[in-house]
């Protein structure tokens, strides 16, 4: 991963190298290795290169300095980069990246893990290739293949090209939305960033927050689900999706944009794929995407949290490397996985690391991770994984692999998935309804404490349920406000069982998750990993027939069942998953004094805060909703003291 950023202007200028030291800044910490600058002129169909203090020593010697304004060209497009690098960590992989016939200049921040496939692919077709780099595979296929590029790499990316041939702007972004870009349209013209604090300084124009999303937040916890930001006019490019800005077009509503990728629209049915069937061609699938993900020229580790997904993760790795495999886990007050991860010790000679104690710096640092973050963030274990993070970094990790992703491709949650998938496979058929009532059966008798829980929802206090169910559903806020994420939110329950899976990959939690884990990976930097979300895996997990992923009481049983050669019984059979969690009430009850007086802060946003309840009354009874307005506190607090304008 690295950082980019750029613009693209209605007036060709020259003297603009504040505006590149405002985003050379901004993005400088996504990529220590080096740096590079191009100006292009559309106009002219030129451009020239230039190094920064940063750029790498070999082609230091060979560029002019981009503060030296004889040097400077007149120029429409800035492409300015900062590199990561993490294959191929000679200048080969210096950005922004001309082709060999120098028609086409990339800036490039993602991994393309298929670049060898690729890479021999070309070559058979005459392609010459001067570096090892995925960066190149990049820039050459687009030349050779033009848009069918993008379907045939698989990976994460963010991407702005310029293709001399045509004088067009091309940005694509990944499938999946793993790889952040940000871009802002003004008077100026169309500015891009990896961060959204390049965009916010005073040379693009005065900026606005964006009351609808913040309270949608608040109410929801939901963000990130349709392009917009906490800011006015910065939005992030959607997923999957290529623009194309022609010569002499300078508005985004000018340019032409496609999907190259869709979700899978309909799920198969056992009669189009049988279960033993299905088992096999997942493991297949599964195996390759974590093959994948262990390509790197720096070292690779993995997250372990004693799940099955993470587990799984570790497993395909040990089998597919033999060796040479790093493990952490956390060890949590209250949630304690650490046993469960240690079980995998017993089939693998995984080199385990524990981490303790991660949160417990969060009072002295919400501060400088507010920054981090760049806007709102619904958990404060998103701290907690920067510091476990943080850890693994000083230990020479560059590239984590982890099992994030699993439960939204099975429908692992299954507060979410179960009530609609119970309905409908009730509706199925005779023996899909016998199904149904069994895992229900199961699922409500699995353990100790849910047969209780069972047991006085039936017998014992079913007012009580009822009132504490209709407690539950207030708290909105804003004396019946209503924001767009909370009518998305709303919709949820008419939605079938297959929208609800797409309605996370679309809405609620995949795209949030996507920019939350790149804020707080690359604010260190260090590179995360998902063979869950490899496309693949999307596309066939989202066609998975319901009776596949719900049987006898467990949820994901088809990655259970494709892993039950290569886990303890103590992971793939585990009857409750706790995860990563923060400990909302002891930590923000013993943090009172520092916490609450935050919430001043919305005032100066014109937030309503009274119609959600106090800090005291929120703690008892809804500590999340507490902490999302603590977190916009924080960051209304940075807006009006810390922001610095370029």
């Amino acid at each position: 991963m690295c950082g980019i950023a750029g613009y693209i202007l209605k007036k060709p200028g020259k003297n603009l190298s504040r505006n590149i030291d405002v985003f050379l800044n901004s993005i400088a910490g996504r990529g220590p290795d080096d740096e590079g600058v191009c100006l292009i002129s559309r106009g002219e169909r030129s451009y020239k290169f230039y190094k920064t203090n940063k750029t790498v020593a070999p082609l230091s010697g060979k560029l002019p300095h981009i503060d030296d304004n004889a040097a400077m060209i007149a120029h429409d497009v800035a492409f300015i980069h900062s590199r990561y690098a993490i294959i191929d960590l000679s200048e080969g992989g210096h950005q922004p990246f001309k082709s060999a016939d120098g028609s086409v200049i990339a800036l490039f921040n993602g991994e393309i893990y298929n670049y060898i496939e690729l890479r021999e692919e070309l070559a058979s077709l005459g392609v010459k290739f001067r570096t090892a780099s995925d960066t190149e595979v990049l820039v050459e296929g687009y030349r050779f293949w033009g848009e069918e590029l993008w379907p045939k790499m698989n990976g994460f990316w963010a991407v702005v090209l310029y293709d001399s041939r045509n004088s067009s702007i091309v940005f694509s972004r990944d499938r999946i939305g793993v790889a952040p870009l940000y871009w802002r349209e003004t008077k100026e013209g169309i500015f891009f960033a990896s961060y959204l604090e390049g965009l916010l300084s005073s040379f693009c124009g005065d900026v606005r927050i964006n009351n609808d999303v913040i309270l949608g937040f608040a109410q929801t916890g939901i963000k990130d689900h349709d392009g917009t930001t906490f800011y006015s006019g910065v939005k992030c490019m959607d997923a999957a999706t290529t623009c194309i800005l022609p010569l002499n077009r300078h508005a985004l509503e000018e340019a032409e944009s496609k999907k190259y990728w869709n979700l899978p629209e309909a799920r198969m049915s056992p009669g189009d794929i049988s279960f033993k069937e299905a088992v096999k061609k997942y493991r297949e699938i599964f195996f390759r995407a974590v093959e994948l993900r262990l390509r790197a020229d720096v070292k690779v580790a993995f997250e372990l949290s004693g799940g099955l997904d993470s587990s799984s993760v570790v497993a395909a790795a040990a089998i597919l490397r033999k060796s040479d495999i790093t493990t952490y886990t956390v060890k949590i007050k209250g949630a304690d996985e650490e046993p469960y991860a240690r079980s995998i010790l017993r089939k693998y000679p995984v080199d385990y690391h524990v981490l303790n104690d991660l949160e417990d710096d969060f009072i002295n640092d919400y501060g400088e991770f507010s920054k981090i973050m760049e806007e709102p963030y619904d958990n404060p274990n998103d701290y907690s994984h920067n510091r476990m993070l943080q850890d693994m970094k000083r230990e020479g990790v560059d590239v984590v692999v982890t099992g994030a992703g699993g439960d939204e491709v099975l429908a692992g949650y299954e507060s979410s998935f179960w009530p609609k998938a119970y309905s409908e496979l009730r509706r199925s058929g005779p023996l899909s309804f016998i199904q149904a009532d069994w895992y229900e059966f199961c699922r409500r008798f699995k353990t100790l404490k849910s047969t209780r829980q069972t047991l006085r929802h039936y017998a014992v206090d079913p007012f009580k349920m009822i009132g504490r169910h209709f407690a539950s559903s207030k708290g909105t806020g804003a004396k019946g406000a209503v924001s767009s994420a909370l009518n998305y939110e709303k919709r949820y329950k008419e939605l079938s069982f297959h929208e609800q899976t797409l309605y996370h990959f679309k809405v609620a939690l995949v795209p949030y998750y996507m920019r939350s884990s790149d804020h707080f990976t690359m604010g260190i930097p260090i590179e995360h990993r998902f063979p869950f979300l490899d496309y693949r895996m999307v596309e066939f997990g989202l066609t998975m027939p319901v009776s596949y992923l719900f049987k006898n009481g467990w949820t994901k049983y088809i990655l259970r069942r494709a892993m039950e050669p290569y886990l303890p019984k103590k992971i793939l059979w585990r009857r409750k998953k706790m995860g990563f969690t923060f400990p909302y009430k002891r930590y923000f009850s013993a943090n009172r004094t520092v916490f609450k007086p935050l919430l001043k802060y919305l005032d100066d946003i014109k937030f309503p805060a009274a119609s959600f309840g106090g800090y005291d009354e929120l703690l008892r009874t809804n500590p999340a909703l507490l902490w999302r307005l603590i977190s916009i506190a924080i960051w209304a607090e940075y807006n009006k003291k810390g922001r610095k304008n370029g």
